[in-house]
């Protein structure tokens, strides 16, 4: 709504008022007014002719009988109240629920199906939901540090900061190396029962939601030791987090290492082998060829793109790194699919070497890229980069035991992407939801709050026209209502599906936080209550 429509309702109901309380008579004329805008604020009825030879929906008995199925489907659900084995930890960064929805009608339309709306995504159909409220400590709005500390190592923490408890704020170097400030994630207390355990991005392995599974640092853009020689801190007393990675407990014990980001781990004299582009440490290390030599005598397999990947032999790898970009990895529309592995390729690389461990595994998978997608406004790739994980999961569903093995899928953070307008039934989602009833120009079903998507007024002050824009092409950057160079995340709440041991411990509406604490629970690990000592 414009600043012109709100100066006018509010006119509108001034002057109204002023009458009715000077003239009481004049009342039912007051109330006239209010039906009448009420009327204008409900415009949404349709236009017969528009609407005119759409598909046929579902008639009522369709909804009936589809209603009574899955009331059936839900009758029969049983409580699974036995150890996990297994955690599987799928983590879409920055999907939020229009995201969700949009991804799912979006797939839905991809398949060809009728109209779209009626398409499920893979998790959910998950039997158990619940919401997660994701603000920092010290922030109303989380990003991927903070929030990766919340759900993997079950205490909120300060924005910016990764694995470390309140009491360390940005930048605080000291505060990071002291280990009485270090939260300890999910995946270290698996180590130490003896689970095998695997991290999986589409980011550079070093990014925060990765990170969050076996660094401790002050600030999320130390990387390299380079970032924090520029920050004006000393490297040698506080740690990067790609030297944390492969150096320092939990991360060289990891099992299972894929994603991008070569640039992090090797010096400035190095020459990446694909992008021909040079290492950003200014330390000297190759902290590439620092993991092949820790992993000589472990059964260490050391790849770089998806034939490497998929010849492998389970049976003959116990450590797997695998970094297949030199930044982060490629969106999927943009992807060499040849060179490239997908999201559920690497998933069942993963669970193929950690299954061996007679103990289980916990295996951290992120979608990465939906949150990269959505700060350009590119809402088509976001949406893409979502059911590329949502295969994913379905990957991780058929290679596992629901009796044995608890699935979470979430967000860490939400997006400003709405969906939005009075689009008929099967519109496509990614294109136009009508026209301006006040300017007579059209508006997309997607937008966004903020974000580089904004579009200049025209020189004559009219909103600039959408008319011939091509909104399927993947690089188009959707309208947004005020200009920024990175679209921000939003404080929504976001989704838990899950499904496994104790999956119904994960419902309502419960801090990110407490997220680590079923899991470790349902698995018997970490410092906890946990379901073996009952």
């Amino acid at each position: 709504m414009s600043h012109l429509q709100i100066l006018t309702i509010v006119i509108f109901f001034s002057v109204s008022f002023i009458k009715i309380s000077t003239v009481g008579s004049r009342s039912a004329k007051f109330l006239n007014k209010i039906e009448e805008f009420d009327d204008w604020m409900h415009s949404f009825k349709p236009n017969l002719k528009f609407r005119a030879g759409t598909a046929k929906a579902e008639d009522s008995a369709y909804w009936y009988n589809s209603a009574q199925a899955e009331l059936g489907v839900k009758l029969t659900e049983k409580r699974i109240e036995k150890e996990a084995k297994n955690i599987i930890f799928f983590l879409g960064d920055g999907m939020s629920l229009p995201t969700v929805t949009a991804a799912r009608i979006l797939k839905g339309q991809l398949e060809g199906l009728p109209f779209g709306e009626e398409a499920k995504l893979n998790f959910e159909k998950f039997p158990n939901i619940g919401l997660s409220k994701t603000y920092c400590s010290d922030s109303q709005v989380a990003d991927s540090a903070c929030s990766a500390t919340a759900y993997l190592s079950g205490t909120k923490a300060n924005i910016a900061t990764i694995g470390l408890t309140p009491a360390v704020s940005f930048r605080d170097c000291v505060g990071q190396m002291n280990t009485t400030n270090h939260a300890h994630s999910i995946l270290s207390w698996a180590q130490a029962a003896g689970k095998s355990t695997g991290v999986i991005t589409t980011t550079r392995i070093t990014h925060a939601s990765p990170a969050g599974t076996y660094a401790h640092i002050s600030d999320r853009d130390f990387e390299n030791d380079q970032m924090i020689r520029s920050a004006g801190e000393n490297p040698d007393s506080c740690a990067d987090i790609a030297e944390q990675l492969i150096l320092n407990d939990p991360g060289k014990n990891i099992n299972v290492i894929l994603g991008g980001g070569r640039r992090e781990l090797t010096p400035k004299t190095v020459l990446d082998p694909e992008s021909k582009q040079t290492g950003r440490r200014s330390d000297g290390k190759n902290l590439i060829s620092t993991w092949k030599d820790l992993k000589k005598k472990s059964k260490g397999k050391y790849v770089t793109n998806r034939d490497q990947l998929l010849a492998i032999n389970a049976s003959e790898v116990d450590f797997l790194l695998g970094l297949f970009a030199y930044d982060h990895m490629d969106y999927v529309m943009d992807a060499d699919a040849v060179a490239d592995p997908s999201l559920p390729e690497m998933t069942k690389v993963a669970i193929d070497i950690l299954s061996k461990n007679s103990k289980g595994f916990f295996l951290f998978i992120e979608g990465g890229r939906i949150d990269h997608a959505h700060h350009s406004t590119k809402a088509q790739k976001a949406l893409v980069e979502t059911i590329s994980m949502d295969a994913a999961v379905a990957t991780a569903v058929d290679m596992t035991s629901e009796d044995s093995t608890l699935i979470v899928v979430t967000a860490d953070h939400a997006h400003v992407m709405n969906i939005n307008g009075y689009p008929q039934r099967g519109n496509p989602i990614l294109g136009f939801a009508g026209i301006s009833d006040v300017d007579e120009l059209p508006y997309t079903t997607l937008s966004y709050a903020n974000g580089p998507g904004y579009k200049h007024p025209e020189d004559n002050g009219e909103r600039y026209d959408l008319t011939n824009d091509n909104l399927e092409h993947p690089e188009y950057m959707q309208m947004t209502g005020v200009p920024l160079q990175s679209e921000t995340h939003g404080g929504d709440d976001v989704v838990i599906y899950s499904r496994g041991p104790f999956a119904h411990l994960l419902t309502g509406v419960q801090q990110q936080s407490f997220i680590p604490h079923v899991m470790g629970y349902a698995a018997c690990i970490g410092p906890g209550k946990k379901y073996c000592n009952n």
